[in-house]
């Protein structure tokens, strides 16, 4: 039985909430919880979790209490949890229809040796108006390494087992997220499963954590590359290889403007 545990980790953040969860529950596959870890809210948060927690029940765990940051209030949420495919979803994004939880599903079962499944992504605005589509491939540890985030967890999901291997996110204010992919590739090197759909949000807005890094968290960032393997020397070369990986992978997928829009980019970066 396939069940999913959906980490909120919120503060004073009830513009989005709202959104976030009637997105959740409106998912066609029911076999899922909710698990809202509020950081102790003033904006009302905490009356509206109180107001859905009562009507859903049965699918709504909920606490508010002092944390020591996003990462640590994920992890404590992911220790209340009992699915065994888990993921987090900040509470200003949403997944793109009712039916990704269904998707994520049957992938699941026609790949049972995967741990690490990923879809593809919209950005969007504040209103939710499409920015552009952002579709990936399936990663590995080297194309985040050299080329970033080549993943999200707005479109993620993961076996509970891998926390029995690996452990839970690192407390760091940002980049938590892209240091937890490295460490699943870098111990399940061929783990992942790409499901080419969009099936997550990202909303865009002015009070984000990512627009507001600074060198300290910039210097983490750099840590963490460095960690899993990141190596200066030939990186022009790597980087290039991973592009026409990519560049192969997008085409198999029929993902052909994203394939070739490659190729122009790299031509005008070159000019």
């Amino acid at each position: 039985m396939i069940k999913f545990s959906i980490i909120i980790p919120c503060l004073n953040q009830i513009t989005f909430l709202k959104e976030c969860l009637e997105n959740i529950l409106q998912q066609r596959y029911r076999n899922f919880e909710i698990i809202i870890m509020d950081g102790g809210s003033l904006d009302g948060t905490k009356d509206l979790i109180k107001k859905y927690s009562k009507k859903y029940s049965e699918l709504i765990f909920w606490k508010s209490e002092k944390d020591k940051g996003q990462a640590d209030a994920i992890n404590k949420g992911i220790k209340k949890s009992s699915g065994n495919w888990i993921t987090w979803q900040n509470c200003d994004d949403y997944y793109n229809n009712e039916y990704v939880l269904e998707t994520f599903y049957r992938a699941i079962k026609q790949n049972p040796s995967k741990k690490l499944f990923i879809g593809n992504i919209n950005l969007v605005d504040k209103n939710k108006n499409i920015i552009r589509e952002i579709k990936y491939v399936t990663p590995n540890l080297y194309s985040l390494v050299y080329e970033g985030m080549m993943l999200t967890n707005q479109a993620a999901f993961w076996s509970r087992k891998i926390h029995h291997e690996v452990g839970y996110l690192k407390n760091s204010r940002i980049n938590f997220d892209y240091e937890w992919f490295m460490r699943i590739l870098s111990k399940y090197p061929k783990t992942a499963h790409h499901i080419n759909q969009i099936l997550g949000c990202y909303r865009l807005h002015e009070n984000q954590k990512t627009n507001k890094q600074n060198e300290k968290d910039y210097k983490i960032k750099i840590f963490y590359r460095k960690k899993y393997g990141f190596i200066q020397r030939f990186v022009f070369f790597k980087v290039l290889l991973l592009k026409l990986r990519r560049f192969f992978l997008y085409i198999l997928q029929g993902n052909f403007f994203y394939a070739f829009r490659g190729i122009f980019y790299l031509l005008y970066k070159k000019n």
